[in-house]
């Protein structure tokens, strides 16, 4: 079956520009929407009349768009949005749209209320931009990034983070490494922010060496940890960007005999269950993850009722969680 994305390459224009042809919008040069009629025509490729005629009617199916390696993450963001559609008589569908042949069929889903996108989607700027074009509803969650016409919900990430890394330094900890996540989510770079902001506010002698990234997951924060702590210049601290490769900073001191907290620190990030269950259990931040999903569906479902409800944004309350993976220095 002939897609968009095959109109668009015949066409040689963008999968954005086919779809707004296709609906009829302005601002189309004449021989750009020629080309495209033309390859359409040539494609015989054909709306999905029936689709479109059922999303018209009743349109009830919310999609979850995730890709996050961070097992307890994900699932608070399955369980919130689960909550939310079941309270306004929803369904969910959860989706990792990988390439763009997946993202055209998610479009096409009958009955599609729109999108929740989960990081990293959340600031991909190039599926956002064909949600737009596809006219299709869409808030984006765990995110501060602004992007005109979208609505988003988060914390104030570099607040948060500067809030830990604080707890650390009030401690007496000067030396205190970050295990960040990965750059291509905003909120790392919004986290990383916040830990230097503290650093530099205490005075203390930035040192870039002990400040590295790995990828939201348990085994990257055993594999950094462990660098560190063999080291000749070893933290008494350390801020990971999530609980999970804080349970791995955990993990690693145990391998090398390091005991936590009596001679290093370790803080985490979320407040995820493994934040609790592992031994000591974790200091980090609260972030509400699910009512982050719940209300998205919200939005959505105000969106579908009212579109000058776009561009909404909403920043939820974040908290310090002190647990007993962090001691005064001695």
């Amino acid at each position: 079956m002939t897609t968009i994305i095959d109109v668009a390459k015949a066409a040689g224009v963008s999968f954005k520009t086919v779809s707004r042809v296709l609906n009829g919008e302005p601002g189309v040069r004449p021989k750009t929407k020629e080309k495209v009629l033309k390859a359409a025509k040539d494609l015989d490729y054909r709306v999905n009349v029936s689709a479109r005629s059922l999303r018209s009617k009743r349109r009830h199916l919310v999609a979850l768009l995730i890709n996050n390696p961070s097992r307890s993450y994900s699932d608070d963001l399955q369980f919130g949005a689960v909550i939310g559609c079941q309270n306004a008589g929803f369904s969910l569908l959860v989706e990792n749209p990988f390439d763009d042949e997946s993202l055209i069929r998610l479009v096409n889903q009958p009955g599609l209320l729109g999108a929740i996108l989960a990081p990293p989607f959340s600031d991909n700027v190039e599926i956002i931009n064909k949600l737009i074009a596809a006219n299709v509803a869409f808030v984006r969650v765990g995110t501060e990034l602004e992007i005109k016409g979208s609505s988003r919900i988060g914390i104030d990430d570099r607040q948060a983070a500067f809030d830990i890394t604080k707890h650390l330094i009030d401690l007496g900890h000067t030396s205190i490494a970050l295990i960040n996540g990965p750059s291509i989510h905003h909120i790392c770079q919004r986290r990383k922010e916040g830990y230097f902001d503290a650093i530099e506010a205490a005075n203390i002698q930035v040192d870039r060496k002990i400040v590295t990234a790995g990828d939201f997951t348990y085994v990257s924060g055993v594999e950094h940890t462990e660098v560190m702590l063999n080291s000749s210049r070893r933290p008494t601290a350390i801020f990971a960007a999530n609980d999970e490769m804080a349970a791995g900073c955990l993990a690693a001191a145990y391998k090398l005999n390091i005991r936590v907290p009596d001679q290093l620190s370790v803080v985490g990030f979320d407040d995820s269950p493994v934040a609790r269950v592992v031994s000591p259990a974790l200091t980090t931040i609260h972030q509400s993850t699910r009512e982050m999903a719940q209300r998205a569906v919200e939005i959505l479902d105000e969106t579908n009722r009212s579109p000058d409800y776009k561009n909404k944004a909403m920043v939820l309350a974040h908290k310090l969680i002190v647990r007993e993976s962090t001691k005064q220095i001695a």
